[in-house]
């Protein structure tokens, strides 16, 4: 393998690897921020899981049974409201019919609430996720940085 050839594949490998290592990044960082409420204007309640929701999770040729929570509470205007949390668990619900909750929403619409353990799931991804998009970034960084220098053109 030639010079050339060899600098080509390595900026391949580079900016394959830090393009979407950089999407990724922003992408947990914007999980990051919604999830810790860096994005303003989150309000909290307390709510009360009042049912649950059956769903098929998993891949298609293996789905299982998952619950969610429907929780009721009351926002900071005075409506009561009533949502599914994004969060299924296989078999069993999160939370037990009944159980008090602290819900968070957005104070601009209420209707976009979670429970508030939901959350630090979400901010686990975006950790987790974080992570790997800086490896990447680093990573491609690194391939790009690492190319041979380009052979001078001849007189």
């Amino acid at each position: 393998m030639n010079t050339s050839t060899f600098r080509g594949l390595l900026g391949f490998l580079g900016w394959f690897l830090l393009v979407p290592g950089a999407l990724t990044a922003l992408g947990a960082a914007w999980l990051l921020a919604s999830g810790m409420s860096l994005l303003g204007g989150t309000l909290t309640a307390q709510g009360r899981v009042v049912a649950h929701e059956e769903t098929f999770v998993g891949p298609s040729h293996r789905k299982v049974l998952a619950r969610k929570s429907i929780v009721e509470f009351v926002a900071g205007d005075g409506r009561t409201l009533r949502f599914t949390d994004s969060v299924a668990r296989q078999l069993q619900a999160v939370h037990k019919v009944g159980e008090a909750v602290t819900v968070r929403y957005p104070a601009k619409d209420p209707a976009q609430a979670e429970i508030s353990s939901s959350t630090t799931i979400r901010s686990f991804i975006g950790v987790v996720m974080l992570l790997f998009g800086a490896v990447g970034m680093a990573a491609g960084w690194l391939l790009l940085r690492l190319r041979p220098r380009a052979a001078a053109p001849p007189p």
